[in-house]
Order: structure tokens, then C-alpha cells, then sequence
């Protein structure tokens, strides 16, 4: 008589069964007749609904690879309660678990005799099965797991964890479980075939019961796993491919710097430096008790079990910025900050390199370094920077001398150093040194003081605001006679720049919060020119927080204010990057060669003077008058730390108690986009990566949006994009801006490539594009396996769980984007995952076939389950993610009724 339940209904039952035995303690429990008992006698009797008999339930279990039967014996595998049984989601993770307690190289080699025979094309390489593959051509695997003990083994379960239709597994006719005796094998037949090049990984697993009785020694599941990666190349890549594989760097711990030290010769910087120092600059280095503390913050001990000195500090790091702990918890995030850097500064030492003579440089002599990634930043080296070198031959002398090298250069992948007179006169040609860098601890010491010159200048009305004091500083009927017409257009752009010259925000600063392309730094170079030419007595500092961003208010202002404007460029600077439109109006001496820096005077003079953030401490130190600048505008302010920020402000702006709330200060900038860059996870944690834009935007409620939007009086939205097809802006408008982006782009521009035949109709890193725009912008989302994805969202360094980075990327494209990349990977991300069926709905997607669904919260499960299963190979690629009755993509069990194909 057929059974009336389905076997949906006997494995639930099956499962609930288990757990039953579980909880009576039972669970040991293996003689069928006993549990035959069991069930019909204590579990039956528990249901008042129609239950299936035990023989029935027993089927249930075995077809679905849950239960080992015999005519005497049930062995019910070891599982968890899981809510859905027919996708045991709890099982994978127990596995993946399991599997990532033991080094990969465990699951390469085989067990009580059992081990993996492969046939056919492939190459074996560290631990990896690569199949070389041409375009649409099929290669045929055969995996042969063979028993080559003298006892009998039982396969119980295999799993070829794969999400890609490049691969396809066939097992022939054996069903599961499967007995081995001795000499006896179990084929899997792998096809790999692709219409597309790339790199598609997978992973097959075998889990065995061990020989022997249950209970008895040698018996136990154990498991083998192959990895597998199909691999197509197009003749770009041959041609591209590395010529060395890659290794990572190895920290070779603290720095080697000796007791005796012996420096070479400083950049002069003095001989053209008349701005005044008067200022002392502290060193502000981190205290020794918190960097022996470190480790154990990092551990992240509660602050009620810490030791006393761990809580204090956990205290601070987790108490509100508020104005009585501003000074003291911002310095501690920069202190945590800094202790992160010298860690990661390590990563970039070198180990016996060689030194040559300049031959150009001779006054001083200069030694030249090759620093491959230098000019990428990697690391970071800037003219007037130093590091320590150790002559190979004497890093295990007692008495070594370490070598203290100023850069004096910096051209592509090599800099130029100078080093004392005992080390040249000694030198030859090919003499190798232990290098360890440096990073320049300046732009730190001037954050720690412009913290310290809080207390000095009360600026707490302005970096706490609660009220505005409505004076103005014109009259109400003045008309302003705009120098760019355009904005006359647009009502957001007009309202913000007629409060920032009208004043009456003060002493809180005014806020434009400018989505992309929405014209911000148009409106504050407006709101400039209008100050410049309405107040005579104002004085101005321009800043933002990059050279470029600088650069850019320079270049825009001089076209209205070319005798007015100056721009204080840092020695560091390479003048050879510097715009030659901007030469003119900055520092830089063409018949001299060299930066100068003019008297405080004579800087005085000048009714707008443009800098970077970290630059304008320089007019700290020499002591500008504390009501000399009466506005403070700052471009990109999302993109900086509040201390950072701080540095253009503190004992530069007065804010006064007195009817006359003192200066202005205006931020122009996007919380939605990237803020600063950041090392250390405590200080990613704890604040240190809020701007101030972003803190008044998301903490203050002078600039939170009411029922009836923002008040215009602080802040104003720009809504008015003048950059991107409305195609391209449609994402992050529903995304980041509430659907309230207009796109008003030029018709012409901005559709100039929808005809293009590449379209699939027939749409440097992003940091510093920033605040760019380009006609076509291409991104490469990098990722394409599991293996750094964990990393990018430990650290917030990639795409993923990163909205501000998918953001800026999307939307610097006026007409064309085109993003490549692993829409698997991608997919496990929200705002990725919507940006990929917008493409693919509107018809902008191609490559490789498209994901049905994508179950995010199942697939991050997996992904985290099995990371460790297969570093290199166990990406959301690797996951086999086959249908099973309708059901989305779930990990597939071999089971009877898929007979041959699995």
C-alpha cells in the first residue's frame, strides 16, 4: 500500500524523530527494533495528526542521504534542528564548520585507504585541479573514489559545491549511500565547458562513514575534497599574465633602528621660507602604556570583566562625542590610528636591496632606492620624508650603524636619498641594506593640535551648534548679481549661496549637501566670488582636503578673482602635477626652481587664500590673527576626519560670544559618499570615520530634515544633477537620495553612446575619483572569488558592504558605465545586488548567465560556513546551487531520484 505522505513529509518526520531522541538522550540509540518501539510507542503518540509508520519515515531518511539503514541497524547522521528540512541550511554550516577547524591540505589526502583517482585533462597545482579550457569546447573529468584499505568504508554523502553552469556532475547509476569494500570505487564524471573566459572555481566533497560498527574504534565520518578550477584565457591575458607568482609580504616586526644613528642631509626647505613659525608644534606621540595596551583592546574585552585600564579606555571609546570629551576621545582615536599605521607600514620593508649612485644629483650626493608601488603610494613616500636603512652585512652586529635617508625625490618606482658623509665615502655600487619606511607623522601632530587649540578658542557653538544668532551681514533687499548665470536656474543653488554670503547661520556652520554631479563646488565658488565682491572687509580660506579638490576652487576662482586669489601649495608637492593654469597664482617660484613661502603680511594681502586642510596649519603655526579670516569654506568635507578638518579651523576662525557671532564656516560636501580612510578597527568602530559634515548631518538637529524638509536657514539640498544619464543616476537616487534627484544633464552629452553597438542592447581606485566626472567610466569590481571578500568587509576596503564606495563609483559616469565583474559575488550585496537586476530588467546586462535569485542571507551563510574550506576556490562560484522542486538555489545532496545527473 503506497504511502499517502510525500517525502517532503517522511524526512520532516524523520527529523523530528531525531530530535526526539536527542532530547530523551536516546540519540546513541541504533538496534531497529528498539527504535521502532520508541517511535510508535513514546513519539506516535505525541502527534494527533496522521503519522506515517516507522518503515515509511525510515525510507524518508535513507532516499534523502539522512539515515544509514540496514535490516538491524538505523544509524540517523548527526544533524542540527533546522527549519526547513528538505534544505538542511544548518547541516552545511555544521559542515563548513567542521572543515574549517583543519588545514585544506587534510582534505587533499586520503583515509583509511581511501583516496582520489583523477582522469583526464588537467594540471595539478597547490592542491588545485586547473582544467585548461578553449572556448565552447567541453572537457570531461573523471573523479574516482577508490578504497584501496582492507576494510569496508561507506560513501554517505558527496556535495559538489559549484554555482556556475560552467560545470555539470554526473555519478552513472550509483545511488546513496554507498558501501566500498575493499578495491571498490564510486565515479563522478565532471563536464567543464564555457562560452565566456574567466576563472570558475568549484569544490567536490566526500563524506564517508569510517570502517568498523558505530560506537566502535575506526568508525566515524571523515571527508576527501577535490578543488577544482576550469580556467579560460583570452590572448590579452597570456600576454598579460604575471611573470612571478604573487607573495605576500611578510611583517619582519619592529623597525631596525640601532643605538647608533647617523642622518644625512635634510631638503633645505629654509632658504625660500619666510611664513613665520611662531607656534610651537608638539610631537603628540602615542603614550607607551597604550601601546602596550593595544593588544588586548584589540581582543574586544567587555568593559565590565576588563582590567581597570582596559575599561577606561573602552569607556572613552565608547562614550558619545560630546563637547567635555572631544579633545580627549578624538586624540585617542588618533593615537589608535597611528599605532595601526606603524603596524602597517611594516608590509613594505625590504630585505638585502641595493643602493646606487645618482649620477645627475651631486650637491648633495644622492643615493637611489628602487621602491616598487611607490608610485601608487605603497607605501607613501613624499619628498622630506625619511627611512632607516642597515647594511646587510651588519644587521646581526651588535653595533651596527643605522642609516637615517631623507627623501630628496620621488620619480616613478625609485627614490632619490640622502645619507651622512660615513656612509657615501664607504659606498660602492650594488651595496645592499635592510630598509625600513617611515610615515610622516606631521599631518597627525597638527590634527592632536588643532585639538589642543579647541580648549584655547572655545569653538563648541560651532562644532555643537543649537541655535543661529540671526545676525546678518547684509541687508535683506541686497541683489546679488550672479557671476555664473546657470545658477539663476536652479532654486537649491541660489538659497544656499544667498545664506552663506547673507551670514545669518553663523555661529553653525552652513551645510551644502551635495549629491553627485548636483554642482557643490559650483555653488560655493559662486558663494566666494559673491563674498569677495559684497563684504570687502572678508577674508577667505579655501581648503579641501586633497591637492586636486584644492586645485579645483583655485582654477574655478581665478577665472573671476585672478589678482585676489592665492594658492599655498606644500613643498612636498610635485610642481610637475601641479595644473599650469593654477602656476601663476601659487607659490611656486619658476626662476628660482623651488616653493616659497611668504611672510604672514604678505599673505594677508590676498582676499582668498587656498589650501589643503593639512597645509593650512601652516598658517596656524604662524599665528594669523584670530579674526583675520572671516570665512572658512571646505570642499569635499565628507571626505576628511573631524580633526582633520579641524586643522583649517581651529585658531583660524573666531567664534565670539557677543551679538557678532564671528566668522562663517561652510561645508560642502556628501555624507553619502566616501569619508576618510581608515586602518585601525577600533577607530572604524568608534567614530574616528565620521567627517564633520557627517556628524552634524546624522547627530545635530539644526540639519536633520523635517516634515517639511531641511531648513534652508543651515543646510540645502542640491537636487539638480548636471552629470549622468538618468539610466546611470537611477540606482543610487532610490538608494542614497530618496528618489529627489533630478537629472539634468545636457541631452546631447549624456546620451552621446546610447547608440554605441557595444552596448548589450543590440550600462585608478575610486578614491580618487572622488568629486570627478568622466563621459564613459569603466569599473573593474576586482573580486572575483571568496578569497579577500572577508577581508574587504573586516577592513571596509572593496565593494562590498561598502555603500559609500558603490556609490561614488556608480556615479561619476556622465554617459557610458561599464562595470565588469562576478555578479555572483556582487549579488551578496544589497546595493550591488539591486544595481544587477536594474541591468538586467533594462536590458545592460551580458556575460555570463544571469542568477535567478539571489538569496542573500543563505549565500553570506554559505559563504562564511565554507570560506576556509578552499582559500582560493571557495567563492560564491564554488557553491553548487541547484534547484530542487521549484525551490531557489539551495546546496544540492546526491539523492536517488536524481539518478544520473546530479
Amino acid at each position: 500500500m503506497p504511502s499517502k505522505f510525500n517525502c517532503r513529509q517522511l524526512r520532516e518526520m524523520g527529523q523530528r524523530f531525531e530530535d526526539f531522541l536527542v532530547a530523551e538522550g536516546l540519540d546513541m540509540e541504533t538496534d531497529r527494533e528498539r527504535l521502532r518501539t520508541i517511535y510508535n510507542r513514546d513519539f506516535k503518540t505525541s502527534f494527533g495528526n496522521p503519522t506515517p509508520g516507522f518503515s515509511s519515515m525510515l525510507y524518508g531518511m535513507k532516499i534523502a542521504n539522512l539515515a544509514y539503514v540496514t535490516r538491524t541497524r538505523v544509524r540517523f547522521f548527526k544533524l542540527d534542528h533546522w527549519a526547513d528540512v528538505w534544505f538542511p541550511e544548518k547541516r552545511r554550516m555544521k559542515l563548513g564548520s567542521e572543515i574549517s577547524k583543519h588545514h585544506r591540505a587534510e582534505y587533499l589526502h586520503g583515509k583509511h585507504g581511501v583516496d582520489v583517482e583523477v582522469q583526464g585533462p588537467h594540471e595539478a597545482r597547490d592542491g588545485q585541479l586547473l582544467i585548461r579550457l578553449d572556448l565552447n569546447r567541453k572537457e570531461v573529468l573523471t573523479l574516482r573514489l577508490r578504497n584501496g584499505g582492507t576494510q569496508p568504508v561507506t560513501l554517505t554523502h558527496l556535495f559538489p559545491l559549484c554555482r556556475t553552469p560552467q560545470f555539470a556532475f554526473y555519478n552513472g547509476d550509483q545511488e546513496l549511500p554507498c558501501p566500498l569494500g575493499p578495491g571498490e570505487s564510486y565515479e563522478l564524471h565532471v563536464h567543464c565547458k564555457t562560452s565566456f573566459v574567466g576563472y570558475f572555481p568549484a569544490t567536490v566533497l566526500w563524506e564517508l562513514l569510517g570502517p568498523g560498527e558505530p560506537g566502535s574504534e575506526g568508525a566515524g565520518t571523515f571527508y576527501i575534497a577535490r578543488f577544482l578550477a576550469g580556467v579560460a584565457h583570452s590572448p590579452l591575458a597570456a600576454q598579460l599574465k604575471p611573470t612571478t607568482p604573487f607573495k605576500r609580504t611578510q611583517i619582519t616586526g619592529n623597525p631596525v633602528v640601532t643605538n647608533r644613528v647617523e642622518e644625512g642631509e635634510r631638503p633645505d626647505r629654509s632658504r625660500n621660507y619666510d611664513l613665520e613659525l611662531s607656534m610651537a608644534l608638539g610631537t603628540y606621540c602615542p603614550p607607551l602604556r597604550l601601546r602596550q595596551l593595544l593588544p588586548i583592546l584589540l581582543q574586544g574585552t567587555n568593559i565590565f570583566t576588563a582590567p581597570k585600564e582596559i575599561a577606561e579606555i573602552k569607556a572613552q571609546l565608547e562614550a558619545a562625542l560630546k563637547w567635555r570629551n572631544y579633545e580627549v576621545k578624538l586624540r585617542l582615536l588618533l593615537h589608535l590610528e597611528e599605532l595601526q599605521m606603524e603596524h602597517d607600514i611594516r608590509h613594505y620593508d625590504l630585505e638585502s636591496v641595493p643602493m646606487t649612485w645618482d649620477p645627475i644629483d651631486q650637491n648633495p650626493r644622492l643615493l637611489t632606492l628602487e621602491v616598487p608601488g611607490v608610485a601608487e603610494s605603497r607605501p607613501s613616500v613624499l619628498r622630506g620624508d625619511h627611512l632607516f636603512a642597515v647594511l646587510s652585512s651588519e644587521t646581526h652586529q651588535e653595533d651596527a650603524v643605522t642609516y637615517k635617508g631623507f627623501v630628496h625625490r620621488v620619480e616613478l618606482d625609485r627614490v632619490k636619498l640622502s645619507f651622512s658623509a660615513s656612509l657615501l665615502d664607504r659606498f660602492v655600487d650594488g651595496l645592499t641594506f635592510k630598509v625600513n619606511f617611515t610615515f610622516n607623522r606631521q599631518p597627525l601632530r597638527v590634527q592632536h593640535r588643532a585639538l589642543e587649540l579647541t580648549g584655547r578658542w572655545p569653538l563648541w557653538p560651532m562644532l555643537f551648534p543649537v541655535a543661529s544668532r540671526g545676525v546678518p551681514l547684509l541687508p535683506s533687499d541686497v541683489k546679488l548679481k550672479l557671476y555664473d548665470r546657470s545658477l539663476e536656474s536652479n532654486p537649491e543653488q541660489l538659497q544656499a549661496m544667498k545664506h552663506i554670503v547673507m551670514g545669518t547661520t553663523r555661529p553653525a556652520p552652513y551645510i551644502i549637501f551635495g549629491p553627485p554631479g548636483t554642482g557643490k563646488t559650483v555653488t560655493l565658488v559662486e558663494a566666494i566670488k559673491q563674498v569677495v565682491k559684497h563684504l570687502p572687509k572678508a577674508h577667505i580660506l579655501a581648503c579641501a582636503p586633497s591637492n586636486s579638490g584644492a586645485d579645483l576652487l583655485c582654477q574655478r576662482l581665478r577665472v573671476h578673482l585672478p589678482s585676489s586669489i592665492y594658492r599655498l601649495l606644500a613643498p612636498s608637492r610635485d610642481i610637475r602635477l601641479v595644473p599650469e593654469d593654477i602656476k601663476p597664482c601659487c607659490n611656486w617660484d619658476a626662476q628660482k626652481g623651488d616653493y616659497v613661502f611668504p611672510a604672514k603680511k604678505k599673505l594677508q594681502e590676498y582676499r582668498v587664500l587656498i589650501t589643503t586642510l593639512i597645509t593650512a596649519s601652516r598658517l596656524v603655526s604662524a599665528q594669523f590673527p584670530i579674526d583675520h579670516f572671516t570665512h572658512i569654506f571646505i570642499d569635499e568635507a565628507g571626505h576628511s576626519m573631524e580633526p582633520e578638518s579641524l586643522v583649517a579651523i581651529a585658531g583660524l576662525l573666531e567664534v565670539k560670544e557677543a551679538d557678532n557671532p564671528g566668522g562663517q564656516l561652510v561645508l560642502a560636501g556628501d555624507p553619502r559618499q566616501l569619508g576618510p580612510v581608515l586602518r585601525c578597527p577600533l577607530t572604524q568602530k568608534h567614530g574616528l570615520g565620521y567627517s564633520l559634515l557627517e556628524r552634524l548631518l546624522t547627530y545635530n538637529a539644526l540639519y536633520k530634515k523635517g516634515p517639511d524638509g531641511y531648513n534652508p536657514q543651515f543646510i540645502t539640498k542640491l537636487l539638480r544633477n548636471y552629470r549622468s544619464h538618468p539610466t546611470i543616476l537611477d540606482i543610487p537616487n532610490q538608494l542614497y537620495y530618496e528618489g529627489e534627484l533630478q537629472a539634468c544633464a545636457d541631452v546631447v552629452d549624456r546620451e552621446r553612446f546610447c547608440r554605441w553597438e557595444g552596448l548589450p542592447r543590440q550600462v585608478g581606485s575610486v578614491e580618487e575619483f572622488q568629486g570627478q566626472e568622466r563621459s564613459v567610466i569603466l569599473i573593474s569590481t576586482v573580486r572575483s572569488s571568496q578569497s579577500f571578500v572577508q577581508l574587504d568587509l573586516d577592513f571596509n576596503l572593496g565593494f562590498l558592504k561598502n555603500p559609500k564606495r558603490f556609490n561614488v563609483a556608480v556615479t561619476r559616469a556622465k554617459a557610458l558605465l561599464i562595470v565588469v565583474g562576478n555578479p555572483l559575488l556582487l549579488g551578496h550585496d544589497p546595493d550591488w545586488k539591486a544595481f544587477l537586476e536594474f541591468c538586467k530588467e533594462n536590458g545592460g546586462y551580458t556575460g555570463c548567465p544571469f542568477p535567478a535569485k539571489l538569496d542573500l542571507q543563505q549565500g553570506q551563510n554559505l559563504l562564511q560556513g565554507l570560506s576556509k574550506l578552499s582559500p582560493s576556490t571557495s567563492g560564491p562560484r564554488s557553491h553548487n546551487y541547484l534547484p530542487q522542486e521549484g525551490e531557489g538555489g539551495l546546496p544540492l545532496q546526491v539523492e536517488p531520484e536524481w539518478r544520473n545527473e546530479l
